[in-house]
């Protein structure tokens, strides 16, 4: 049987027939966090269905036509669905046992075997469009893997493909970001090209987290250099590490791009929010009024 719970980058379709992605472990009293991706016009390339979030990142969600509810624990607003509003939870795991059972037919089915030949890792899924069955010619292929040591091992064992220089100049453009820095934040393990097909890896934790675990007061704009030391919770969404400047702060990022850069351990600028949750400092990148980023120096 499927699991009940929600985790990270699982699918929802609601009522109406739109597509949603959630986006934490966090489930809330009855609500999830979620974005919407996909509506069904007839027209669009995913079998009819047209994406309404067309770039990622949260200076371009926050724009996005759906739900936003405001969480007084982290004193902001975050997309949500209703669970009354839900009508199907698609599971990203199932989904890649059955392209790998052929339950399901896809055309991407032999470059998703072919690009994981080197992994021996047990937990794995499939998300975006993929994990719903409304892949087209040109679709990427999404994968996911779960767990801390399933996360680190597959760093280890995957080689990756061809870099994806499409996201490198898409990247730099949509978060205003300068190429040398956005190159510091490419790993061809997380994004790239196999056999002219383009993928992407995310890593997912496991375990639910509990609602409301801090509650947080914003301070406001903060830049400060010093280290990062990320251990495998950098690689889930969102992403956090330890950050130590004249003080230690837990660094999170709500910017996804940025995680390749909180893993491990170097020297860094960082731009954010700062906050005082429950009696620790937080700085927290992905905010809708300081965008903020991760810089590594050299």
């Amino acid at each position: 049987m499927g699991r009940s719970y929600f985790l990270d980058k699982d699918g929802i379709i609601d009522k109406n027939g739109d597509i949603y992605f959630t986006i934490s472990n966090v489930n809330g009293p009855g609500f999830v966090y979620a974005y919407r991706k996909y509506v069904f016009t007839g027209n669009g390339l995913w079998k009819g269905y047209e994406r309404v979030l067309r770039n990622y990142g949260v200076h371009n969600l926050v724009k996005s036509q759906q739900k936003f509810m405001f969480d007084p624990c982290q004193n902001v607003d975050f997309p949500t669905i209703m669970t009354s509003d839900i009508r199907k939870h698609l599971l990203p795991e199932q989904a890649f046992r059955h392209l790998l059972t052929n339950e399901r037919k896809s055309f991407l089915t032999d470059y998703l075997l072919g690009l994981l030949e080197p992994v021996t890792n047990s937990r794995l899924g499939v998300t975006g469009s993929l994990l719903l069955g409304i892949e087209h010619k040109n679709s990427d292929i999404d994968i996911l893997v779960y767990g801390c040591k399933r996360a680190e091992d597959f760093l280890t064992e995957f080689r990756g493909g061809e870099p994806d220089k499409d996201w490198l100049r898409e990247t730099s453009i949509n978060y205003s970001l300068e190429e040398d820095l956005v190159k510091d934040l490419y790993d061809s393990r997380i994004r790239g090209i196999f056999k002219g097909i383009k993928y992407s890896v995310h890593f997912v934790d496991e375990t639910p987290r509990r609602y409301c675990m801090d509650v947080c007061t914003q301070k406001g704009d903060i830049r400060l250099q010093g280290e990062i030391e990320g251990e495998c919770q950098a690689l889930f969404y969102p992403a956090r590490a330890k950050f130590n400047s004249h003080e230690e702060y837990e660094l999170i990022s709500w910017e996804g791009i940025f995680s390749s850069s909180m893993y491990g351990r170097r020297k860094a600028e960082v731009r954010g929010i700062e906050l005082a949750c429950s009696g620790k400092r937080v700085i927290i990148i992905g905010d809708r009024n300081v965008q903020g980023y991760i810089k590594v120096l050299h």
